[in-house]
């Protein structure tokens, strides 16, 4: 897949995720629509694009959503290049399945969100981190199986 149908891809997602994100989302639980693609990107292309997607995507998150502008494109941008690195330069072969990845990357994702928006409002962690950040990245981490599982993350011969 080239570049361009890439960037096009995450910038259909940036929308939807700040379109639909609201009526996807079950109490202060919501998913993430774009973490999915950075993972793709990241186990596909390799880190250095991953990081890059996930820079810009995370980029792109910060100016529609509450994050300060940055924390989301930081974080976006490791997972990319840390699901790269694993997938390609590992000493070991890591054959993890797709699911796998995910979690980690929705565990990390939520972790860090939640930390920097208990920071902020002078909440505890632990609490908020098991009522919406671990039911988050299990529901990031089932709709990104769906999409996995469907056919179309394939790329189709032309």
């Amino acid at each position: 897949m080239s570049v361009v149908a890439l960037a096009g891809i995450a910038l259909v997602l940036l929308v939807l995720d700040s379109a639909l994100g609201g009526l996807l989302s079950l109490g202060p639980v919501r998913p993430s629509l774009t973490l999915p693609l950075i993972v793709f990107i990241g186990l596909r292309n390799g880190p250095i694009e991953g990081a890059l997607f996930g820079f810009f995507v995370g980029l792109g998150q910060d100016f529609l959503g509450a994050m300060p502008l940055g924390a989301t494109s930081l974080v976006y941008s490791v997972i990319g290049f840390a699901c790269g690195k694993l997938w390609v330069d590992s000493s070991f072969r890591l054959w993890w399945p797709w699911g796998i990845f995910l979690l980690a990357a929705s565990l990390a994702d939520q972790g860090f969100s939640i930390y920097v928006a208990a920071r902020t409002a002078g909440l505890a962690y632990w609490p908020l981190l098991l009522v919406s950040g671990l039911p988050a990245a299990a529901y990031t981490t089932a709709i990104g199986i769906l999409w996995y599982i469907s056919p179309l993350h394939r790329v189709r011969a032309t």
